[in-house]
């Protein structure tokens, strides 16, 4: 009896220990947790496919411009576009701000003294296109690239002229025309400062030093009888609307405001007027790095460049384009020479010789 109770406790034991292992067997299924959590991280090369397929775009460009050339670019490389919009100082100072953890990946739109105040926000990148622009166009900054040309010219209504001949700065001064010219104030207004600059250009060379040309300035300052223009379009749409005579505006404007019918003619100022870039560029440690070089290559294609021409009104940066018969080449208009550098290292300090000259003609 005593051995048939010792093998039956055995077994009773042994049965235990079977019930307890298969008890604990579900304590064990933790162990696949490692390989789940493993197979985590194989899930983030998809969100960085889904970063790739991404650009982030702050632009001060022209309206035209953006809804035309983002959605073509969406298009043609299945990249999802974020556009931010915003004035050039303004765009690049949050650039600034967001230091080492950029949201934007490009600029689009501005002009290049504007970034050379920012150059530290952007990294070099010089397009594959880049030998197909036209000589002045080159990027020989590394950060800069130029998409388009502007320049400086006047928007005349050509219903209120009447007698009066204005061909070239010298006859904005005409004390008939005091009140009736139609520019913003040049420290808020790339425009309006790319006049004061030419004038500059034209009339002694453009420096701080230059009284010739400042004293053409302060006249001019004088004869807009201390009306400014809200800002550009402001002061384009004040001679179309019929309210003034004559705007110091931007080639893309005149040649837009004529297309479409209104009393208008693009005149280029006989002393001479100059040719700026547009720009583009890359910010420095951005996300989408691959995508922004293609937006950048994407701008200067010979496709986009037509576009630009043909369609928005804006001067291209390549020579192998068609222009429309309106449109009026480059080699016919007169130009002066222009120290793009001297304006970058001393923007500042023009911006507020013209701010003491306005003050010393109005001083209330």
């Amino acid at each position: 009896m005593k051995k048939l109770l010792a093998i039956l406790l055995a077994l009773v034991m042994c049965l235990g220990l079977v019930a307890c292992g298969a008890a604990d067997e579900p304590a064990e299924e933790p162990a696949e947790e490692p390989a789940a959590e493993d197979e985590a991280p194989a899930e983030e090369p998809a969100e960085e496919a889904s970063a790739s397929d991404k650009l982030v775009v702050y632009s001060p460009a022209t309206e035209g411009q953006i809804n035309t050339v983002i959605p073509l670019f969406e298009e043609k490389y299945g990249i999802k576009v974020e556009v931010i919009t915003g004035g050039t100082g303004e765009l690049l100072a949050r650039v600034d701000a967001e230091g080492d953890n950029p949201y934007a990946d490009v600029i689009f739109g501005g002009g290049e003294s504007s970034y050379a105040e920012y150059k530290h926000v952007f990294q070099d990148y010089v397009s594959s296109e880049d030998a197909n622009l036209s000589e002045g166009a080159k990027n020989t900054l590394g950060y800069c690239t130029n998409y388009c040309m502007d320049s400086a010219i006047f928007i005349v209504n050509t219903d209120l002229v009447g007698d009066i001949e204005i061909k070239g700065y010298m006859d904005l001064l005409n004390p008939e025309l005091k009140g009736k010219i139609a520019m913003p104030d040049p420290t808020a207004s790339s425009s309006a400062m790319m006049h004061i600059e030419t004038l500059l250009s034209d009339f002694g060379g453009l420096s701080l030093e230059n009284e010739e040309g400042w004293g053409v300035v302060s006249q001019l300052v004088a004869n807009l009888d201390g009306k400014l223009a809200s800002g550009s379009s402001a002061a384009w749409k004040s001679v179309a609307d019929g309210e003034m005579v004559v705007a110091l505006s931007y080639e893309e404007a005149g040649i837009i405001l004529a297309r479409d019918g209104a009393p208008v003619e693009v005149v280029y100022p006989e002393e001479g007027t100059v040719f700026t870039p547009s720009t583009a560029g890359i910010v420095k440690d951005c996300q989408n790095l691959e995508n922004a070089k293609l937006f950048i290559d994407f701008i200067l294609s010979q496709e986009v460049q037509n576009i630009f021409c043909n369609e928005l009104d804006v001067r291209p940066v390549r020579d192998d384009v068609s222009y429309p018969d309106y449109f009026r080449p480059a080699t016919d208009v007169k130009t002066v020479t222009f120290d793009q550098a001297y304006v970058n290292e001393h923007k500042e300090e023009i911006t507020e010789k013209y701010m003491d000259i306005y003050i010393e003609v109005y001083p209330g």
